[in-house]
Parts: C-alpha cells; structure tokens; sequence
C-alpha cells in the first residue's frame, strides 16, 4: 500500500563505482535486474538505463503523500512486546505469536512518540518447502537522520516481519541493532558509509550515512504456511527521508538462531547467527574484533 512515487522498481541506485566490480554500479541488483527501492520522502524517476539517480538531497525530501493515520503498524505487525508469552523479558523466546517477539520495535516505537508517518508497507504468504529452516534477503538502510537526529524523536523505522510458527516478530536486525537511525548510527559508521563518503554519491545521502549491504536472516518451520511482511515509516514528523533498498528474498537451508538465543552462534558447532553478518565486499574486516559477521554463501 503506497503511493507511485515513493518506490521505485531499479537498475541500480546511485553513481558510486563498486571497487571489486570496476564498471559496476556499488548499489545494485544482488539477484535479477531489479531491486526494491522505499522511502519515507519523493522517489525521482529513474534515469534511461533504468537506473535511480538522486540529486536532491535526501535532507531535504519530505511527505510521500502516504497516509500520517492511524498511528499503528498494519497487520499482522504490532510495536508491543510479543516474548516471554507477552510479558516481555526474554527477546526471542517464547514468543506470543500476535507481537514483537525480539521486543525491538517498541522503544523505537515509543522514541518516535508512537507516531508513524508517510507509512508505506506490503506483504506476501508463502508455504515453506521440505527441508528448508529459514529464509534470507539483502537490504541497505540509508538516513538522512543521521548524525543530526540520532537518540532524537525523529527515528525513521524499516520493518520486516515474520509469522512464522518459529518466530512472530521484527526479523531485520544488523550487529544486533533494529533498522532505525538510532539504532544503526554506529553501524553505519563502523561497517557502512558515512558524511563525505564517495560511495553515497548520487544517492541523496551525501553528508548523512548508509549502513552498506546486510544480510537479513530468519527461521521458519518446514512445510508452515506464514506471512511476509514489511513496513516503512518516517517517525515523529514527516521529512528527513529515508530510504531501505530490499533484494534478493531467498530460501535457507542451513538454519541461524539469534545471538540472544546462543551467543556462541557462528562459531564451529553451533548454527549461524540470524540478522547479523554484512558481504565481505561492504566491509573487508568483516568477522574480526568491532565488525559484523561475514556472509557466507547459503
């Protein structure tokens, strides 16, 4: 449920060049030729090559024209806590299967004064195939919140959300933190790019940050049918865009858990760690002291 002209279907996103990939653009398909481009403000159109070119700064950018109202997450998302059978207390375990079983939305929720805006959201059922535990997909968080409003109200948020019988609840976590500005601000700083940095050329992001490309990963249940779902909201005003490009939603065979659920996950004998790894091409110092996990293929 959107408006046109807050996402686009894209080539590519920016002007940067991929260093690894000479000729390539940085922010690009990761499977296809196309990813998903959503944002709280106005999408320019896309160049002749299909390609979304931003020259406005994001800073600027404000009111997609999508409803302010009601202040609430479309179903089946929910901002309330959802682990420990509701009572929160215990992120990730014993999930109430209607709210947030990481218990991350919620004081995300309530920085932003409860209050989305220019909210855009969809979503999809699916049935699990035999043998498989879990799904993937690749996404970048950009602000233009970032540096001037992190720990402030304005908290522009990107949900992706999970009903399955494993797990109810947000599922889009990077180094541990939910896709929100404040959340993210070390990560971007650590593992993405940042202020002057040239990879944010051509995005309308330049001076603001972007956390790179993350792999977001889930648990599911064999056979299951369950519910997709993702949500896009500015939070307590409706200017300063953000943007989330999402691509590549794939099957998982291996399985992860959560490090909440075994902080020794990743390592030798124990499964891979949901949410929290980045493409060794975004950050080469991926998996040593003060970076994310690196993605390995699934």
């Amino acid at each position: 449920m959107s408006q046109p002209i807050a996402w686009r279907a894209a080539r590519g996103f920016g002007t940067a060049e991929d260093p690894n990939a000479p000729g390539e653009l940085l922010f690009r398909p990761r499977e296809g030729e196309k990813f998903l481009v959503l944002s709280t403000g106005r999408v320019a159109n896309l160049d002749g090559d299909g390609v979304l070119v931003e020259t406005m700064s994001q800073f600027d950018n404000d009111n997609n024209f999508n409803p302010d109202m009601p202040n609430a997450l479309p179903a089946p998302m929910s901002p309330l806590i959802g682990s420990n059978a509701g009572q929160g207390g215990t992120p990730f375990a014993g999930c109430d299967g209607v709210n947030d079983c990481s218990d991350s939305i919620e004081p995300n929720w309530t920085l932003g004064n409860g209050d989305p805006n220019d909210l855009l959201f969809g979503s999809f059922t699916v049935e699990v195939p035999p043998g498989v535990d879990g799904f993937l997909f690749d996404a970048v968080f950009f602000s233009s919140e970032y540096p001037d409003f992190v720990g402030g109200t304005y908290n522009d948020m990107f949900i992706g959300w999970s009903t399955s019988e494993a797990y109810t609840g947000n599922v889009t976590f990077f180094a541990g933190q939910p896709f929100t500005v404040t959340s993210l601000a070390e990560a971007m700083v650590n593992a993405g790019y940042v202020d002057d940095a040239p990879e944010l050329a051509g995005t309308g992001f330049e001076s603001h940050g972007t956390t790179g490309w993350v792999t977001i990963q889930a648990q599911v249940v064999p056979g299951e049918t369950f519910t997709f779902a993702f949500a896009m909201m500015d939070m307590g005003d409706s200017s300063k865009a953000t943007v989330t490009v999402v691509d590549h939603w794939r099957w998982d065979c291996k399985g992860c858990v959560p490090l909440e659920v075994d902080p020794l996950c990743g390592t030798e004998g124990h499964p891979k760690c949901c949410g929290l790894c980045v493409d060794p091409l975004d950050d080469p110092m991926c998996g040593t002291e003060g970076h994310p996990a690196c993605c390995t293929a699934g």
